[in-house]
Parts: C-alpha cells; structure tokens; sequence
C-alpha cells in the first residue's frame, strides 16, 4: 500500500497541478555582491540595503579601507593584512582567520578570532569574544553613527545595550604572556579610524564620535569603580530610547566623573523587579516590555543621576518610567542583581 505522500503526488500530476514548495520561490542569489576579495589600497564601501542580512565574506585585502554600512546574517573576514574594516551590525558571528596589522569596527552576536595578529577591534557583542591563536589584540568600546544603523540593530535582533566588548575569552593562553590586552582610557576611536568623505555617501551623516554613537560608551567589568556606584533603569514604553539617550548624554555634562560602567536591556519578572527594587511598585511596569539598566559609578553618582532623572521626566507617568538608585549602601547589590554576573577585574595597560 502507498504512502500518503504518494497518493498526493499522483493526484497532483493527474490533474496538472504541481505542488509548490517554500523553496522553489527562493529569489537567486548571486554571491558576487556579497564578497569583496583582492582589494588593495583605497576606500570601498557598500550602502544601506545592498545587503539586507545576506552572510558576507572579505578576503585577501591589503592596505584597503572598507566600510559596510548594512546589516548582515554571518561575516568571515580572511588574510587580510593592514586594512581598516568598519561595519554595521551583524545577527550572528564575525569570525577573522589569518588576519594581521587591521583595525576592525565591529556589531555583532558573536565574535571570535583565530591566528590572527595585532588586531585593534573596536567591539560591540551580545556573547563573550573568544581569541584563538592570536597574538597582540586590543580591544575597545564600539562606536559609530550613520542614518538608519538603529533599524539595522533592530532587523540583526541585536540591543546596543548588550555589550559584552571587554570579557575577552582566549582560548589559547600562553603561561606568563597575555595575548590580548583592553586599549587605555584615553584611546578615541578617530584616532585609529576616519570615514570617508564622499558626495555618494553625505546623506548617511556619519559619526565616530561617542556621542551621537547608536551603541553607548561603557566601561566595561574591568573598571574598579571609585565613589558610589548607582543603578538607573529605565522602563518600557514608546519613549524608552529617547530618554535613554537624553539621560546619557546630560549627565555626561552634569557630572563628567561619572562613567557608565555597564549597559543591559533584558526582561524581568514581577520577582525580579521585587528582588532589585524592594518594592512592588514596579511589578506592572516590567511586564510592558524589556528594561534597559544602566550602571554609574564615581563621585557624587547617585545624587547626580538622580538630579538628571528629573530633569529629564516631565509631569505625569514620565517619573514612574525610571528608577534610580537612592541608597548608597544598597545601589551596589541592586546592580549586582540587575546586570547577574560576577566582575573580574582585568589589567588594563
């Protein structure tokens, strides 16, 4: 007796029908437009929308500078030797083999390295990086604005506010050598990088600077925090981003001694909300979506994100929508429990 299948299909070439599956409407893809390979000296980009999460591949450049500004599934980057390689956000990995003296600008779910060598890579990552058999890597905080990046964080399924950039795993440690190193506080990306200056590419309004970057300048773990430290969060609704960022952006004028150490946006329950806050006040509050938690530490912290907390709400529900630290005594544990992890401090040289 025939299976089902069989019957179905006999029936379909009896009455000239053919069945149509997901995979025959598949637009062909034509995998030229998603490699750059032999490029040497000089600028190449590629525009918004020329990609649209398709996986990309770069190999075999030198002396090149090359600019992606497009969201991506998958990125490998092979023998590639003194290139600049700066680049929106990527859903899944950038993997780099065989890689030496480049400079990287990267977004990404995953990263990871392998045989690489002196690598400057200025780093958002939703996962812990991972070296391999790689030497002289230093890592800093990503930093890069042009028009229409946010959406692509959005289309990657990335938060800017995920950034894993400084717990750098190597798997391939040497007793008494330390492959990779975190680049100093004074390191401003402009001094590693420039974008390029085209009547092509004017509309886009790019920026390194930090602040008009999408994804914020944090600290990281590593930053030993001096004076108090203070937790802010800010609840979901349809201005979240917006006072986000103006909250970012005052207090860096308020109190210029007060860093942001670590950035998150995840989900709480009305248990976690109770556990951090010690209060039942937020418990509706966490259920209209993600929260975004932001850790300060440095003199004067708390009264002084308290201060821009207010300047920032207006009348009415806006003061309900952000939570700050109030005492001194308890913000560290609220952080502790807000961000759940344990901060190892790494030598910074």
């Amino acid at each position: 007796m025939g299976c089902v299948f069989d019957k179905l299909r006999s029936n379909d070439s009896t009455s000239g029908f053919s069945k149509e599956y997901s995979w025959d409407r598949r637009v062909d893809v034509d995998v030229k437009n998603y490699i750059l390979e032999e490029i040497t000296e000089g600028e190449k980009w590629k525009l918004p929308g020329s990609i649209n999460g398709q996986q990309f591949v770069i190999r075999n450049c030198r002396n090149a500078s090359i600019f992606i500004f497009d969201y991506m599934d998958t990125v490998t980057i092979d023998d590639c030797k003194n290139c600049k390689i700066i680049m929106g956000p990527v859903k899944g990995s950038v993997f780099l083999r065989d890689c030496k003296e480049c400079v990287c600008v990267v977004a990404c779910g995953q990263f990871r390295t392998r045989d690489c060598r002196k690598l400057d890579i200025f780093l958002c990552c939703a996962t812990q990086p991972i070296i391999e058999s790689s030497t002289s890597m230093h890592f800093g905080c990503y930093q890069l604005y042009y028009e229409g990046i946010e959406g692509q964080f959005c289309d990657a399924g990335l938060s800017v506010f995920n950034n894993e950039w400084s717990s750098i795993h190597d798997f391939t440690p040497f007793d008494g050598d330390v492959n990779w190193c975190l680049l100093p506080d004074t390191i401003r990306i402009e001094d590693y990088v420039s974008l390029p200056v085209s009547d092509e590419l004017r509309n886009l309004n790019m920026s390194l600077r930090a602040e008009k970057s999408t994804v914020p300048h944090t600290w990281g773990p590593h930053k030993v925090p001096v004076g108090q430290v203070c937790l802010v969060s800010f609840f979901c609704d349809d201005q979240q981003l917006q006072r986000v960022k103006a909250f970012i952006n005052k207090l860096k004028l308020k109190n210029p001694d007060c860093l942001l150490r670590l950035s998150k946006q995840r989900w709480l329950t009305a248990r976690d909300a109770e556990t951090i806050f010690k209060t039942s006040l937020y418990t509706n509050a966490v259920q209209c979506g993600p929260v975004i938690g932001l850790q300060y530490c440095g003199p004067g912290c708390i009264g002084s994100c308290l201060e821009v907390s207010k300047i920032i709400s207006s009348v009415g529900r806006d003061i309900d929508m952000i939570y700050v630290s109030t005492n001194a005594l308890r913000s560290s544990q609220e952080c502790q429990s807000f961000f759940n992890s344990s901060y190892t401090t790494v030598c910074v040289p």
